[in-house]
């Protein structure tokens, strides 16, 4: 069989695991009942994996012989989101897998089972990193300073998306997506707190009113955007939460806290952003008679596409799909992601599989939704591009 054929046997399977773990969505560092599932799968493949103390990471290396290694990444974790769907297999918690995570896990599990099959032929080793925590506080960093890079070296990697944006070429389930290029933007969040005074809101005089002055911060801060960044150069500063009082309509607070997050596509207007923002709320605070707080949070780096490892990858893909199922994008994305980390150390290719599925109300949802749905019969085409892109990297010869 192709490897396309090899990976459509075992559909049916990779869309069970998939479904299994959809029920049983977490979130953070420390995956319990994920990992136990991912080990579980791997023992009954035979295969040998390390784990870890501090996070739930699982590292499998499959490949006798040494020479090049090469890494694949899955992350497992889900989202703090009431899932609104009846399927039978929806979250069994209050949280969800609202973004695809399950699908990335399952078919590397795909990837596992056949590389199994295969692994006496590979001219090299294959590590398969299984991470926690990609929503956050963010997972790969630990890995990789667990050193799950290491022993032996990793000399490339590979991960995947699933995918349901508008694109402006048209896309359908199954057709695959790569980028030369930021795949992902740099993902920082702010927490600014202002400190005002107290007080009667019909004697504001007597007040420092932080709810104004956060008004100040937040319309100053946009100025950025607009007049301090080149408009080529693409950058997002977004503030998602603002809390401030008790609910009172007379009784003016002690703070205010901003909660907002920054995507930026290139780390010196990264920086520049920085260093602005503080300045701003610096500034405006003083001139207000208030003071403030600001702490920058779970900063992940652009994932930037190696060309060498683009021009692979699309040369893989074109043994096993057709040239319509595949698209070079030029569009940039603010989304973040944590594998940024490990495509700073080692070459890799970051691409996308599109799976958009309606809701029961016949509208699709974009990821993060409550209403996420996506379209699982596809999946096997991930595992059958990550295992042609393996075989072609370590030149090993599939009897078809």
């Amino acid at each position: 069989m192709t490897v396309l054929e090899e990976a459509r046997a075992i559909s049916n399977e990779i869309i069970a695991w998939r479904r299994e773990l959809h029920k049983i969505p977490e979130i953070g560092l420390v995956l319990p009942q994920t990992a136990a599932f991912v080990q579980a799968r791997l023992e009954e493949m035979g295969i040998a994996y390390t784990t870890f103390e501090r996070h739930s990471g699982i590292v499998a290396l499959l490949g006798p012989n040494p020479g090049k290694t090469i890494a694949l990444r899955a992350d497992m974790d889900g989202l703090r989101i009431n899932e609104e769907s009846e399927f039978e297999y929806r979250s069994q918690n209050s949280n969800m897998h609202a973004c695809g995570h399950d699908a990335h896990t399952a078919i590397l599990l795909g990837v596992a089972k056949l590389l199994k099959r295969h692994e006496a032929a590979l001219n090299g080793q294959v590590k398969l990193l299984f991470q926690p925590a990609e929503e956050g506080p963010g997972g790969a960093l630990p890995m990789i300073e667990d050193g799950v890079l290491e022993n032996p070296k990793v000399d490339a990697i590979l991960a995947l998306h699933m995918d349901r944006k508008i694109h402006p070429f048209p896309c359908k389930n199954g057709d695959v997506i790569v980028k030369y290029g930021n795949s992902s933007a740099a993902d920082d969040q702010v927490d600014i707190t202002i400190i005002g005074k107290s007080g009667h809101g019909s004697e504001p005089h007597r007040c420092i009113d932080p709810i104004v002055v956060s008004s100040l911060v937040v319309t100053a801060i946009q100025h950025i955007i607009s007049r301090e960044i080149s408009p080529f150069s693409p950058c997002v500063i977004s503030f998602g939460t603002i809390t401030g009082g008790q609910g009172a309509e007379n009784i003016i607070p002690n703070t205010v806290v901003l909660h907002g997050t920054i995507r930026n596509q290139d780390l010196e207007v990264r920086e520049f952003v920085f260093r602005r923002i503080e300045e701003i709320v610096k500034y405006i605070t003083k001139a207000m008679r208030a003071d403030y707080q600001l702490t920058y949070l779970n900063g992940y780096p652009p994932t930037k596409n190696d060309p060498a490892m683009v021009d692979g990858f699309l040369a893989s893909a074109r043994q096993i799909l057709p040239a319509a199922d595949i698209h070079v994008s030029e569009e940039d994305s603010m989304g973040g992601e944590d594998a940024g980390f490990f495509y700073q150390k080692v070459p890799g290719c970051f691409f996308r599989l599109y799976s958009a599925a309606p809701f029961t109300d016949g509208e699709i949802y974009p990821a993060h939704s409550s209403r996420f749905v996506l379209d699982d019969s596809v999946l096997y085409r991930g595992t059958a591009l990550f295992l042609q892109n393996i075989f072609d990297q370590l030149r090993v010869t599939v009897v078809k």
